[in-house]
């Protein structure tokens, strides 16, 4: 008799039946998955019975997490699977907290990010706690600071905030991050099937296209939507 493998024997198998059940998706779907490699294999007991390990019910979860941030099957799968190839997983949110240091190069303390950024200290307090801005990290010096990247979307909310753009239209920014997560992972599957490298190749470059793109197809969209967009107000 074929011993099942390590990784099934230390929990209680369930059907495809109570799985579907617990999971609210078809028998049909799991079998989908499994078939794809989405899903590892389920342990056969016969030619047509096979028990799934209890913890495929998180797996499923994490599937249609997944699949509601704009990721299709097969980017499901590497980050399922864990590959470490996959430039997904690194475009996935991480479960670090907030205490990772920043780079040797650039750390910018927090009175001077505020300095260089145009931010009121209201403003800013308010964006930390909307996660609309990253919450300062350990500078080389063990004080709290932040880098480049922060200051610049910083930079771009006291902007829209120096137009009469009250707080509680930028705190919205919120409600769209279903479609940042989406939009980073459609850039990871670009980067990841980039096969051909040479200097204006290079994953910075093509991040630098891909935002091009993005801007120019989001133009359109507001062409149409707020069509004096590029008329200078008196």
């Amino acid at each position: 008799m074929t011993t099942p493998p390590a990784s099934h024997s230390t929990e209680p198998g369930i059907s495809v039946g109570e799985l579907s059940r617990r999971t609210g998706i078809t028998t049909a779907t799991i079998n989908y998955y499994v078939r794809l490699g989405v899903l590892p294999s389920p342990v056969k007991t016969s030619k047509t019975r096979a028990i799934y390990p209890a913890h495929f019910e998180n797996l499923i979860s994490r599937i249609r997490q997944l699949q509601e941030a704009g990721l299709n099957l097969a980017g499901i799968k590497q980050v399922v699977n864990g590959d470490p190839n996959s430039p997904l997983a690194a475009a996935m949110p991480s479960d670090r907290g907030a205490t990772t240091s920043l780079p040797a190069s650039g750390p910018i303390s927090i009175g001077d990010f505020l300095d260089q950024s145009g931010l009121d200290s209201d403003l800013y307090d308010n964006l930390l706690a909307a996660n609309l801005i990253r919450r300062p990290r350990t500078g080389t010096d063990g004080a709290p600071a932040h880098d480049r990247r922060d200051l610049s979307a910083a930079r771009a909310y006291a902007r829209l905030a120096s137009a009469g753009i009250q707080y509680a239209l930028l705190e919205r920014h919120t409600e769209y991050e279903p479609l940042s997560k989406a939009e980073a992972l459609f850039l990871a599957e670009h980067l990841g099937a980039a096969s051909r490298r040479s200097p204006t190749t290079q994953p910075v470059q093509l991040v630098a296209a891909f935002d091009a793109i993005r801007r120019y197809l989001r133009s359109l969209q507001l062409d149409e939507a707020y069509p004096e967009w590029r008329t200078p107000k008196s």
